[in-house]
Protein backbone atom coordinates (compact mmCIF):
# COMPACT_ATOMS: atom_id res chain seq x y z
CA UNK A 1 0.00 0.00 0.00
CA UNK A 2 2.64 2.53 0.68
CA UNK A 3 4.69 1.69 -2.77
CA UNK A 4 1.12 2.74 -3.98
CA UNK A 5 0.97 6.11 -2.45
CA UNK A 6 4.05 7.00 -3.44
CA UNK A 7 3.69 6.31 -7.18
CA UNK A 8 0.11 8.26 -6.29
CA UNK A 9 1.85 11.44 -4.62
CA UNK A 10 4.04 11.20 -7.63
CA UNK A 11 1.83 10.99 -10.64
CA UNK A 12 0.27 13.85 -8.74
CA UNK A 13 2.56 16.03 -8.40
CA UNK A 14 4.10 15.45 -12.08
CA UNK A 15 0.28 16.53 -13.01
CA UNK A 16 0.57 19.61 -11.11
CA UNK A 17 3.61 20.69 -12.68
CA UNK A 18 2.84 20.06 -16.21
CA UNK A 19 -0.94 21.44 -15.52
CA UNK A 20 0.88 25.04 -13.67
CA UNK A 21 2.73 25.70 -17.02
CA UNK A 22 -0.50 25.63 -19.01
CA UNK A 23 -1.75 27.64 -16.37
CA UNK A 24 0.80 30.04 -16.03
CA UNK A 25 1.45 30.61 -20.05
CA UNK A 26 -1.60 29.43 -21.05
CA UNK A 27 -4.22 31.85 -22.56
CA UNK A 28 -3.09 35.09 -25.08
CA UNK A 29 0.61 35.02 -23.45
CA UNK A 30 3.35 34.47 -26.22
CA UNK A 31 6.56 33.02 -25.10
CA UNK A 32 9.54 35.00 -26.62
CA UNK A 33 10.35 32.81 -30.08
CA UNK A 34 14.23 31.99 -28.85
CA UNK A 35 12.48 30.18 -25.88
CA UNK A 36 9.92 28.12 -28.14
CA UNK A 37 12.66 26.89 -30.68
CA UNK A 38 14.45 25.56 -27.05
CA UNK A 39 11.74 23.69 -25.41
CA UNK A 40 11.05 22.18 -29.02
CA UNK A 41 14.45 20.59 -28.19
CA UNK A 42 13.86 19.59 -24.73
CA UNK A 43 12.73 16.46 -25.99
CA UNK A 44 14.73 15.05 -28.35
CA UNK A 45 17.97 16.12 -26.40
CA UNK A 46 16.64 14.05 -23.27
CA UNK A 47 16.27 11.04 -25.43
CA UNK A 48 19.80 11.41 -26.96
CA UNK A 49 21.37 11.79 -23.52
CA UNK A 50 19.50 8.92 -22.34
CA UNK A 51 20.33 6.95 -25.36
CA UNK A 52 23.99 7.58 -25.48
CA UNK A 53 23.89 6.49 -21.47
CA UNK A 54 22.73 2.87 -22.29
CA UNK A 55 24.77 2.71 -25.34
CA UNK A 56 28.33 3.95 -23.80
CA UNK A 57 27.79 3.14 -20.03
CA UNK A 58 27.45 -0.19 -18.19
CA UNK A 59 27.33 0.50 -14.22
CA UNK A 60 29.45 3.51 -14.87
CA UNK A 61 32.00 1.59 -16.55
CA UNK A 62 32.20 1.80 -20.22
CA UNK A 63 30.21 -0.97 -22.34
CA UNK A 64 31.80 -3.44 -24.28
CA UNK A 65 31.48 -3.27 -27.89
CA UNK A 66 28.50 -5.89 -28.65
CA UNK A 67 24.34 -6.34 -29.04
CA UNK A 68 23.72 -2.39 -27.86
CA UNK A 69 26.23 -1.05 -30.79
CA UNK A 70 24.89 -3.13 -33.63
CA UNK A 71 21.36 -2.56 -33.02
CA UNK A 72 21.63 1.28 -32.65
CA UNK A 73 23.70 1.33 -36.07
CA UNK A 74 20.52 -0.52 -37.48
CA UNK A 75 18.28 1.94 -35.62
CA UNK A 76 20.28 4.81 -37.10
CA UNK A 77 20.33 3.25 -40.44
CA UNK A 78 16.28 2.89 -40.02
CA UNK A 79 16.13 6.42 -39.12
CA UNK A 80 17.82 7.56 -42.16
CA UNK A 81 16.19 5.70 -44.64
CA UNK A 82 12.30 6.04 -43.06
CA UNK A 83 12.57 9.28 -41.25
CA UNK A 84 10.38 7.91 -38.65
CA UNK A 85 10.92 7.67 -34.68
CA UNK A 86 8.49 4.89 -34.46
CA UNK A 87 9.69 2.24 -37.41
CA UNK A 88 13.77 3.65 -36.24
CA UNK A 89 12.44 2.27 -32.52
CA UNK A 90 10.81 -0.83 -33.63
CA UNK A 91 13.98 -1.92 -35.74
CA UNK A 92 16.72 -1.40 -32.66
CA UNK A 93 14.29 -3.28 -30.68
CA UNK A 94 13.85 -6.06 -32.99
CA UNK A 95 17.88 -6.18 -34.10
CA UNK A 96 18.61 -5.95 -30.69
CA UNK A 97 16.50 -8.84 -29.38
CA UNK A 98 17.74 -11.18 -32.81
CA UNK A 99 21.22 -10.30 -31.70
CA UNK A 100 20.70 -11.24 -28.02
CA UNK A 101 18.81 -14.20 -29.35
CA UNK A 102 22.04 -15.10 -31.74
CA UNK A 103 24.08 -14.98 -28.23
CA UNK A 104 25.89 -11.30 -28.33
Amino acid sequence: MRTFLIFLAAAIGTYAIRVSGIVLFGGERRLPERVERSLRLVGPAALAAIVANSLLLDEGEWRPFGAWHLAALVAVGVALWKRSSGWTMAAGAVAFAALLLAGM
